[in-house]
């Protein structure tokens, strides 16, 4: 074998194991810190709010319980006082009940009766007086 032939495959053989040995080139961006990402619960009813944020109704043994989301849907506290909900049973007399706050919802402290299908209607007060903040309207389940 020609040895000029023979020194280019040995040179050509040392540059191709350096091409694959080179180091990759450092990066110099930082990694993306992680935002928690909130959902809004599977169970119960979601609703948007007209200021912005959500609410979820859901009956919890025997009780109503809503629950408050913000636009980003994180949980928080509830901006008004207390709530009155009507519940239009197909085959019986309406029933009410009177929300009022525990921790960061608004619960019934009345029994709501099965069969848990009837039609919400739900009014939430931002203070003392006789006007609702805003309502709510909606077929359960």
């Amino acid at each position: 074998m020609n040895p000029m032939l023979k020194c280019s495959v040995i040179v050509l053989v040392a540059l191709t194991s350096l091409a694959a040995t080179k180091p990759p080139a450092p990066t110099t961006q930082n990694p993306a810190k992680k935002v928690p990402v909130y959902e809004l619960p599977k169970t119960g009813i979601n609703q948007a709010r007209p200021a912005g944020g959500w609410i979820n109704v859901e009956p919890q043994g025997t009780r109503l319980v809503v629950r408050f989301f913000d636009k980003d849907k994180k949980p928080v506290a509830p901006d008004v006082v207390r709530g009155l909900v009507r519940l239009q049973y197909a085959s019986k007399n309406p029933a009410r009940a009177v929300l009022a706050r525990e921790g960061n919802t608004l619960a019934t402290p009345a029994t709501i009766r099965p069969p848990h299908n009837y039609l919400v209607i739900l009014s939430l007060f931002a203070g003392d007086g006789d006007e609702a903040a805003e309502s709510h309207t909606f077929k359960y389940p």
